[in-house]
């Protein structure tokens, strides 16, 4: 276990996400999406140890700790194979790289993961991007310890890199989102090309290099006001995203007037909110609600299960545009109104309906970064041990 320490070094936390609009077009390189962090949060705290690391976190189905070390090709940890921790092996194994890119020597430290996403009482997962925080949150605690300060765009660059190395099919929206807090406008780089820049050029390398396809930036300016309410609800099924995904993409690409037709909708819905068109922004909902049916249709794969249907016309009846979150077959959907709708006489049409209504605001900020404790002497430069 991690010794017990009222002040670990660095805390650090990362928001989940919601997918409004573009979810399956902007796996494809350069196809966008929008998205908004959620204000449920995964925690990271690292607390300075001496010869071996631990990583270590109450949600895993094995509690032992898994140890790692530091070695000549790398952070070796004794947890082997695609297990738990993953996303986090990978998470440490970048910053690391660029921690010895840098000249900065290493040190080893122990993370404790705790996560705020899913229910407290009975531990459903309601599909906010656990993973994608979770790396969020491990980039930015490392980094942290090492007086790195990457910028929220290269937190996400980290994280997409750390992510490649698990798997490419992700598109990296939510790690967008998780990284810059908000709502996020968003297009896919080429995950495979990072892939391979990462493995030809490392770290650094990677970092600053132009990576085409990519678009990064809040969907509305700072301070704009928002003229619409966002509600989420939740169907009781959760859905496993990259099977879906997967069983989408197996079948063939998604057609090229499908993913114009994606990217057109949330143009139209960037374009909505800036204008404060709250009924241009609904029909963009729909607009992308009717892309999903017709992927679904020709595919053959459920994206909107009949409680996600419900879910939408019943929000519909109210007067609130909606659609299914993310990868569909369960899990989250969305609905939007004017800003002054009272959302009470949807939660409670939902929650007849047996749909559940999220207690979920946008949370502004994405990563935050807390020093909890100072350095008792300035990390040395030099060559990695």
């Amino acid at each position: 276990m991690i010794p017990e320490d009222p002040a670990p070094r660095v805390t650090t936390d990362a928001p989940g996400k919601l997918y409004l609009l573009g979810e399956y077009a902007v796996v494809e390189p350069g196809r966008q999406a929008v998205l908004v962090a959620v204000d449920r949060r995964v925690t990271v705290q690292l607390r300075d140890l001496e010869e071996t690391g631990l990583l270590e976190s109450p949600h895993a189905p094995d509690p032992t700790p898994v140890t790692w070390r530091h070695g000549a090709g790398g952070p070796s940890f004794s947890e082997e194979g695609q297990g738990y921790y993953r996303y986090v092996r990978a998470a440490i194994t970048v910053v690391e790289t660029w921690r010895a890119e840098s000249g900065l020597a290493p040190r080893h430290y122990g993370l404790r993961i705790t996560s705020g996403l899913d229910d407290a009482v009975s531990g459903a997962k309601f599909g906010l991007g656990s993973s994608a925080a979770v790396t969020v949150a491990v980039v930015g605690a490392v980094a942290a310890a090492y007086g790195l300060d990457p910028t929220p765009e290269q937190v996400y660059r980290l994280a997409l890199m750390a992510t490649v190395m698990v798997t490419t099919l992700t598109s990296g929206g939510d790690l967008a989102a998780s990284a810059l807090g908000g709502w996020v406008h968003y297009a896919s780089p080429d995950r495979q090309a990072v892939a391979d820049m990462l493995a030809r050029d490392g770290v650094s390398r990677t970092l600053r290099a132009p990576w085409p396809g990519l678009r990064l930036e809040p969907a509305l300016p700072a301070g704009t006001p928002l003229p619409v309410r966002l509600a989420i609800g939740w169907t009781g099924t959760p859905a496993d995203t990259p099977e879906l995904v997967g069983a989408v993409r197996r079948t063939a690409r998604i057609p090229q007037h499908l993913l114009q037709r994606s990217d057109a909708a949330v143009t139209a819905f960037r374009a909505a909110l800036r204008a404060a068109d709250v009924e241009a922004a609904g029909k963009a909902v729909e607009a992308a609600r009717a892309v999903l049916a017709e992927l679904s249709a020709l595919r053959g794969t459920v994206i909107e299960t009949p409680h996600l249907r419900v879910l939408c016309e019943t929000a519909a009846a109210h007067g609130w545009a909606a659609k299914s979150s993310g990868a569909g077959g369960g899990d989250c959907g969305i609905a939007l109104a004017a800003r002054e709708t009272d959302p009470g006489r949807l939660g409670a049409a939902w929650s007849a309906a047996g749909i559940r209504p999220l207690d979920l605001a946008v949370a502004p900020e994405g990563l935050r970064v807390r020093r909890t404790r100072e350095e008792e002497q300035p990390m040395s430069r030099g060559a990695a041990a």
